[in-house]
């Protein structure tokens, strides 16, 4: 499990994130307020990737609740999640998962 960094945009110069090599378990330390964290994902790989967040405890009939799946298309596939404080475990990690990593990178980023 890969630990990402956090790139935080800024109102006066605005930011390039660093984008990293995704890999199939990443975490981060923070979901943010539900507005203000995301991921931003690319992929220059032939095939589609699954992005998936492991959703952590029970819905109120005491199932565990969906992980929510999002679809990073082939080739010049880009793709921004927004984090949802609810993604946060009990630690306060937030686990994301990938189907495949060749041609996949990620840039954590944080608004204003």
């Amino acid at each position: 499990m890969a630990a990402l960094t956090l790139n935080t945009l800024d109102y006066a110069t605005g930011a390039v994130p660093t984008f990293e090599a995704a890999s199939t378990s990443d975490t981060v330390n923070d979901a943010g307020n539900g507005h203000s964290h995301f991921l931003w994902y690319k992929n220059t790989n032939a095939a589609a990737r699954t992005v998936t967040i492991t959703a952590p405890g029970n819905t109120p009939y005491e199932q565990a609740n969906p992980d929510p799946s999002f679809t990073l298309a082939a080739t010049s596939g880009e793709l921004m999640i927004p984090l949802h404080p609810a993604y946060q475990d009990a630690s306060g990690l937030v686990t994301i998962t990938l189907d495949a990593i060749a041609g996949v990178t990620v840039a954590y980023v944080r608004t204003p």
